[in-house]
């Protein structure tokens, strides 16, 4: 028998690739003069690498998906889940892009139809832990590398009175000056030294009138936004606004903090002349990015939304922090991710891992400051630190790379370690915030308005029909 040459055909190699995974026997053969010679036998094992199909797939709901109108957000879930798939390929992302919503939630909790994992305010999280409305995940938290990192004045707003964590923060704000630098400079003020109390804040308004005829401030009545800002304020003076008392909540903002704090609005407002009534949050931010006013309470992040949506240049702004009268103190807010309480654990531990990963997974906070920065968009706004420690001066190391903001216009701000973070009121939040416009709006109406009388009867009015309805 002729030897034959150790090199297989096409078809035969076709034949050997498509053969079953287990190892087999294969003749080669070879026609040699019109006869077939079986020259040897080969043993093939067929290789082939493969992602495992899960027998199980779980599915994880979430609020806040990415808008189907924006390329840029659907682009950015996509590389978020795929990213996710290759370290939990049995775990499904169904992002809803619907928000949170308060008054439907309970209802909807009851029913079962509430998604796995909700982005809340930071006004929600208490009164969802003492209602059973959220999910314990300190077990699951805790055995991620940032978890001891995380900052213990923002991360008491997710826990319990034992220190058991119930949801995620993933962003948060403190409240300070925003103004308007070239303002500033025409009317001969130094836009490096922003005032820091309340009356160096009144003179500067003045000055800024009378140089440029320009508002030095401005005042939204009309919004439950302005009642945040005017809370803000109060926190400023020494208030508190809702206490707890004997196991109730009560309000308290008729006293004499935040009574200063409306009489110096309406002071400004009706004898200075000063400040510039404005209907909501896009106006106040419009005159501010037009020169119309020279200041405004806000926390920085508002320069995002000016520069995309006005075209407004960073450069010409500076943050300070909260001007204060008292109070040694400010605003604090942000948002967390809480978790359904009728999650299965399978389900729980899946949503937990997948928030974990979309905001704080290092290498894709890198790529989106990297993407952001390539569009054009504003990176190095501060915000409040989440973290302490080596992790948060991790998340530094790579924000340095991409900055393109002159952080030398937000060093007041910045350098401000004095001024103590407040959050916000711990129940009812926003019907508190509508409330107190309604009183700044009778300021904005009636210069012959009393303060103290306003904020007595709103207080009144406050607990019997809001604080007095929860249990």
């Amino acid at each position: 028998m002729k030897s034959i040459r150790s090199m297989i055909g096409g078809a035969a190699l076709a034949a050997v690739l498509l053969s079953a995974c287990a190892p087999q026997t294969v003749v080669v053969t070879k026609e040699v003069e019109k006869q077939v010679e079986v020259t040897r036998v080969v043993e093939v094992e067929k290789v082939v690498e493969a992602t495992p199909v899960p027998a199980t797939i779980i599915k994880v709901t979430s609020t806040n998906g990415p808008d189907e109108n924006s390329g840029t957000q659907l682009a950015r879930h996509r590389l978020l889940t795929l990213g996710f798939k290759e370290i939990r390929p049995d775990v499904d992302i169904v992002a809803n892009p619907s928000p949170f919503d308060a008054s439907t939630f309970p209802a909807r909790l009851a029913a079962g139809t509430i998604e796995d994992t909700y982005l809340v305010a930071f006004t929600e999280p208490q009164n969802m832990i003492a209602n059973g409305y959220a999910a314990d995940i300190t077990d699951l938290l805790s055995k991620w590398e940032g978890f001891s990192s995380f900052n213990p004045g923002v991360l008491q707003v997710v826990q319990d009175a034992n220190g058991r964590v119930y949801g995620l923060p993933v962003n948060g704000y403190a409240i300070g000056l925003l103004y308007n630098r070239a303002l500033f400079k025409e009317a001969g003020l130094d836009p490096d030294k922003p005032p820091l109390t309340w009356d160096e804040l009144r003179e500067a308004a003045k000055v800024i009138k009378e140089k440029t005829g320009k508002f030095g401030f401005q005042l939204m009545p009309a919004t439950g936004e302005g009642g945040w800002l005017f809370t803000a304020i109060a926190y400023s003076f020494g208030a508190n606004m809702i206490e707890k008392k004997d196991g109730k909540w009560v309000a308290t903002y008729n006293d004499e903090a935040t009574v200063k704090a409306l009489t110096l609005l309406k002071e400004m407002l009706w004898e200075d002349e000063t400040v510039k009534l404005v209907q909501d949050g896009v106006a106040a931010a419009t005159s501010l990015t037009n020169g119309e006013a020279a200041m405004h309470i806000k926390a920085p992040d508002l320069l995002f939304w000016m520069h995309d949506n006005l075209g407004a240049k960073v450069e010409n702004y500076g943050q300070g922090p909260m001007p204060q009268a008292g109070g040694n103190a400010t605003l604090t807010g942000g948002a967390a991710w809480m978790f359904s309480p009728k999650a299965s654990p399978e389900v729980l531990q899946a949503a937990v891992e997948w928030s974990i990963y979309r905001d704080f997974d290092l290498a894709t906070y890198e790529l989106d400051l990297k993407t952001k920065k390539e569009r054009g968009e504003l990176v190095g706004i501060p915000s409040l630190p989440l973290f302490t420690g080596d992790y948060q001066a991790r998340r530094d190391e790579i924000l340095k790379k991409y900055i393109n903001v002159p952080l030398e216009n937000f060093a007041p701000y910045l350098n401000a370690t004095n001024i103590t973070m407040k959050p916000e009121p711990p129940v009812e939040a926003q019907k508190l915030y509508t409330e107190l416009a309604n009183v700044l709006g009778a300021i904005a109406s009636d210069k012959n308005a009393d303060p103290q009388q306003l904020l007595d009867e709103s207080v009144k009015t406050f607990q019997t029909q809001v604080l007095d309805q929860v249990k």
